[in-house]
């Protein structure tokens, strides 16, 4: 009787198959397109963040506090000129002044030209 009632399962599962369409990627659509929503959101969110143009420093002052900065090994925040390709500032660049160059500073690994600062805070 177990063999019989195997051979009715088969039975259901090959007519099951046979009219069987499988919708491919369409079933896994939903699953993207949240996923990709949430991104694009994320992605606009941070686009979004206004950062305000903090006073401009002259190079002479800039270079004397990384100098202390550096020698105190304390953290810096750096405002740069240079406006991304949304025509806003960027985040300011936290962190250790690694070191100098003959054109610039290192902070945290990022060559960084003293031209491009426009602002420099010490916590």
């Amino acid at each position: 009787m177990a063999e019989m009632h195997m051979n009715d399962f088969d039975k259901i599962v090959q007519d099951f198959f046979k009219n069987y369409q499988d919708r491919k990627m369409k079933k896994w659509q939903g699953f993207f397109l949240s996923d990709h929503t949430m991104a694009i959101n994320k992605d606009k969110q941070k686009r979004s963040v206004q950062h305000p143009v903090k006073k401009t420093m002259n190079i002479e002052d800039i270079s004397l506090l990384l100098l202390k900065a550096y020698g105190n090994h304390r953290i810096v925040h750096l405002q740069i000129k240079v406006m991304n390709s949304d025509d806003q500032l960027p985040a300011d660049i936290c962190g250790f002044v690694n070191g100098y160059s003959e054109d610039g500073i290192i902070v945290d690994g990022q060559k960084i030209a003293l031209e491009d600062i426009n602002n420099v805070s010490v916590d």
